[in-house]
């Protein structure tokens, strides 16, 4: 089954880079409007957007020791063609499209190596500050830098009080990013929007998978939108073994080797953003994270949830 989800998936992306070096020669006969649902909520009739935002905000890091990220500001960058649409780290292809639903083939990367490194400046993926899509990139430091260490289990390591510590301030060895690739519905209704994925590792990281689903309703005055989000993300046993796992060669007294399941998180965002002009708006987003039982019963984890928030002042060009 998953073997041929892995075929499935490298045929859409291999689909993916056949379809760009076609459409050098050919263009669409479907408007860019018609391209994704998102390009219909674009505030003009530009192809590309860009916004920048200053402001304060964190991510909380669920692993033991691990710091939390600071989100100091904001990059939003979008380009949506006929067919083909960069947003915000998501590389895409409209299949098909109408004026309230799309169905898209994308790559993107994985951001839960986030929590083991610093990517200062390279964080795409830190799902949406307003309803329509702003992408995140912190400008701060990330997790404590995790280099890669070889842990040897020990034999006088029972101390109880000593394991702790030890598994507090020992380093895990980096984990990689992975590339995903799949396919999205995007779904516009009076009643709210849903967004869903099906993801595999197309990268050979872990080569686990991942499923999400969330609905949206936004309510709107003249010059502000406020946004409620709940979802659900489904991850494979592959995925949370190589992110929140334990391997031999780590394991010892305290931290015993883990492997984990398949789980499903649930999260709710309330997002929100007020017009200040033409080209400044102030934008806020708070979201909290419910981590499955398969990542939190992983030694090297100590919450079971993450919460993120951001506030700050946008420029849009």
């Amino acid at each position: 089954m998953i073997r041929s989800i892995h075929i499935l998936v490298y045929t859409v992306v291999f689909t993916l880079l056949l379809a760009t070096l076609f459409s050098v020669h050919t263009a669409s006969a479907q408007s860019a409007a018609q391209s994704s649902v998102q390009a219909l909520t674009q505030a003009d009739d530009r192809s590309w957007q860009l916004a920048i935002a200053l402001g304060q905000g964190q991510r909380s890091n669920p692993l033991v020791g691990g710091e939390n990220i600071d989100i100091n500001y904001v990059i939003d960058f979008s380009w949506y063609g006929e067919r083909f649409f960069f947003d915000n780290g998501d590389l895409g292809y409209t299949l098909w499209g109408t004026h309230n639903l799309s169905i898209n083939t994308l790559v993107t990367l994985n951001n839960e190596r986030n929590y083991y490194n610093y990517l200062t400046g390279q964080q795409f993926g830190l799902d949406s500050i307003i309803d329509n899509g702003f992408g995140m990139i912190s400008g701060g430091s990330i997790a404590s830098g995790l280099p890669d260490t070889e842990i040897k289990p020990t034999v006088d390591d029972h101390n109880s009080a000593e394991a702790i510590d030890r598994n507090q301030h020992t380093e895990l060895a980096a984990r990689d990013a992975a590339l995903n690739g799949g396919f999205e519905l995007l779904f516009i209704s009076p009643y709210g929007d849903v967004q869903a994925q099906v993801l595999s590792d197309v990268s050979s990281t872990h080569d686990g998978q991942e499923a999400w689903l969330s609905w949206s309703y936004p309510w709107y005055t003249r010059n502000a939108e406020l946004a409620l989000t709940v979802g659900m993300e489904w991850k494979s046993r592959q995925l949370v073994g190589y992110y929140y796992g334990v391997q031999p060669d780590e394991a010892f007294v305290g931290r015993p080797a883990y492997q984990g399941d398949s789980g499903t998180n649930g999260y709710v965002r309330l997002a929100g953003r007020y017009q200040l002009g033409e080209h400044w708006m102030w934008a806020s987003m708070v979201e909290r994270e419910f981590l499955s039982s398969a990542i939190t019963s992983s030694p090297i984890v100590d919450d079971d949830a993450v919460t993120t928030f951001f506030t700050g002042l946008f420029y849009n060009f």
